[in-house]
């Protein structure tokens, strides 16, 4: 597959997933959403995979518009019954990520994107089922801790 046809995205296959790794430095503002949401669905699309795993290993900065292409995505791999894992967050990404409750690494409650660190992890956390919780987590009160 020619990465040539994508500005914003490195496409590669691993096995059944396909691992969109990021190029941008910084993913903010609607333009960047938008063309990066049209080349993963793409992407998506021209694999024919229903695994995907976006490498946020060259992002050092994502205001809140870049969940937008992320949840269309996982929108688009549903009916598929196909998983998204996001990957290779730093500290900054990552806290974009915690505190918005867009992946959970405690698994206390069910947040939207599955987090695997790198992309042999993530690659490898594709052949395991997903966590999935059948009932909300009831809040803690700190009583019973």
């Amino acid at each position: 597959m020619a990465d040539s046809q994508y500005r914003l995205l490195q496409v590669n296959v691993e096995g059944d997933a396909v691992v969109l790794t990021i190029t941008e430095k910084q993913v903010e503002g609607d333009a960047v959403a938008q063309a990066l949401s049209r080349e993963m669905l793409a992407a998506v699309t021209e694999t024919g995979v229903r695994h995907v795993i976006v490498d946020f290993q060259n992002v050092h900065y994502i205001s809140s518009v870049a969940f937008g292409p992320l949840l269309h995505v996982r929108r688009h791999l549903q009916p598929q019954s196909g998983r998204l894992v996001v990957c290779g967050l730093n500290s900054m990404v990552g806290d974009i990520f915690y505190t918005t409750k867009m992946v959970d690494p405690s698994g206390k409650f069910s947040a939207p994107f599955e987090m695997q660190p790198d992309v042999p992890a993530a690659v490898a956390a594709m052949h395991t089922p997903p966590t999935e919780q059948t009932e909300p987590a009831a809040p803690s009160r700190g009583a019973d801790e």
